[in-house]
């Protein structure tokens, strides 16, 4: 999914980011049911002296867990393109810029090529000086045909123009 904000009005910004469809108040009350359920039968069952349960039923909420927090840090990425009258300014990461790319707006090309294998998904690339990036991996081929629309009329405003 990506989001367009303009801070001023020089200055374009498009925000792309996972569909994200678990909050983490969800994630947390799907934890906690599960773990009632799950914790429940092992009492029962250790209760009536099968012990042996109890652990694997921990080990399996642990691994529920884990994968939980590791859907939710995925959730939480973001890719913010910044467009102004010089530069083209990219951020990625989780919860706060882990990479960043400063490109020459002059020099800038935003391909959108086709993936190895028929059925492969395409990759949105920004390039320049025989450097570049790629955008967009968490959305659909459709999304990304329209981010790269998008950057291309951001980037070369007067390109359609003869």
């Amino acid at each position: 999914m990506s989001d367009e904000q303009a801070p001023n009005g020089t200055e374009k910004r498009l925000v792309i980011r996972p569909n994200a469809s678990l909050t983490p108040r969800w994630a947390a009350a799907f934890l906690a049911s599960m773990c009632a359920v799950s914790f429940g039968i092992a009492g029962l069952l250790t209760w009536h002296g099968f012990w042996v349960v109890l652990p694997f039923a921990g080990l399996e909420m642990l691994a529920l867990a884990a994968g939980l927090w590791w859907s939710m840090r995925g959730n939480s990425y973001r890719e913010v393109v910044s467009v102004d009258d010089e530069y083209v300014r990219v951020e990625a990461g989780h919860r706060r810029p882990e990479r960043r790319w400063i490109f020459q707006r002059a020099w800038l090309q935003v391909r959108l090529e086709s993936g190895p294998n028929r059925n492969s998904p395409t990759r949105l690339l920004m390039t320049s000086s025989g450097r570049g990036c790629e955008l967009g991996r968490c959305l659909t081929d459709d999304e990304r045909e329209e981010v790269a629309a998008r950057l291309r009329r951001w980037v070369r405003p007067d390109a359609g123009r003869v």
